[in-house]
């Protein structure tokens, strides 16, 4: 079967597709026909050296995915050859609170992930897939469903009514605005593009700042909502912006803080002590969540019937071409790898 490898991580030129001999379903695993893959930032980072240490050569990465179960390993009950699954990306974290270790089963970084035709999931990570979530919606929930449930849910404890601020408009902020929809709540939402903005207005967010013509986008947004703040973040920004993120909150906001897309993860706080406790503020890290979040989140997805954009589709093939248009930073929600026989666009 064909995989996509990470090679040298050198950037996206490092990249290398080989032949490797079809996986088989050893005891407790599945056999998974790969249908579709998602790209997240942090895939970039892992190519360019920047997440994960010491990875061979030969990983395979991407952590979001969906595929069809082929065959079922000894001792494996409750599947069914033809079920359509995903998993979290963190293969061990079943449930209950984080901890280290959940980092040695990482897909696409410490554990080879979805950029394959076919690869081996833990039956006791793997989630059947309801009718209602489409393979497009699907193959991009592993890493943000759980993270967005996580920072929405169960830490910021979002009620009906209360305002989410999530920042640009790639698929964690996407899936984001239509989690907080789902739920009651009301959205903001901050880009560079006001294409973008005007497509999450339709989507259904109440409150859209431009931070190109506002650099001050906090303020920005208080005056559109009238001085009000928000009571959870879920921010993928960092803390190179963490001075305006805490300016935009209300007080006693949750910010729930899982990305570093204004600097890098190991950049200092923009925010004064005092403005985070005049403001009775409380800063959680989100290390994305369990199977358990993520089997939640995605209920909520079948329920009420979310089907997470996706920008650009992308043969197996033109793998490389997919991380580039990431790298562009000119998608709206997902981007997809699919195998070489089915349709793209």
């Amino acid at each position: 079967m064909k995989v996509w490898e990470i090679g040298a991580r050198t950037g996206i030129d490092g990249l290398r597709m080989t032949e490797r001999d079809q996986p088989t379903a050893g005891a407790g695993e599945l056999l998974v026909k790969v249908t579709a893959s998602g790209l997240n930032f942090r895939d970039l980072m892992v190519l360019s050296g920047n997440y994960g240490e010491n990875l061979p050569e030969g990983r395979i990465p991407l952590s979001d995915g969906v595929g069809v179960v082929e065959a079922i390993g000894e001792g494996v009950a409750g599947f069914a050859v033809g079920d359509r699954v995903t998993a979290p990306h963190f293969l061990n974290w079943l449930d209950g609170p984080y901890n280290f270790g959940i980092f040695g089963t990482d897909l696409g970084v410490t554990a080879d992930g979805w950029l394959a035709e076919k690869i081996t999931l833990p039956a006791s990570a793997a989630i059947v897939l309801p009718d209602a979530v489409d393979d497009q919606t699907a193959a991009s929930l592993s890493v943000v469903a759980g993270t967005v449930w996580h920072a929405m849910v169960a830490f910021g404890a979002v009620k009906p009514g209360e305002l989410v601020l999530a920042q640009g408009t790639g698929g964690v902020s996407i899936f984001a605005l239509q989690l907080a929809k789902a739920l009651g709540a009301d959205f903001a939402i901050s880009s560079s593009s006001d294409d973008k903005l005007a497509r999450a207005q339709e989507m259904g967010a109440d409150y859209v700042v431009n931070y190109r013509d506002r650099p001050d986008w906090a303020s920005a947004l208080l005056e559109k909502t009238g001085g009000r703040g928000a009571d959870v973040v879920v921010d993928t920004l960092g803390f190179p912006a963490l001075g305006e993120t805490v300016a935009a909150t209300a007080v006693n906001g949750r910010i729930g803080t899982l990305g570093a897309l204004s600097g890098s993860p190991q950049a200092t706080a923009s925010a004064s002590q005092g403005a985070i406790i005049g403001k009775n503020i409380t800063i959680k890290g989100i290390a994305s969540g369990s199977r358990a979040m993520t089997a939640d989140a995605i209920a909520v997805v079948a329920e009420h019937g979310i089907s997470n954009p996706v920008d650009k589709q992308f043969s197996f093939a033109d793998a490389p071409a997919a991380y580039r248009y990431l790298e562009s930073g000119s998608h709206f929600g997902k981007i997809l790898i699919r195998p070489d026989e089915m349709p793209v666009s």
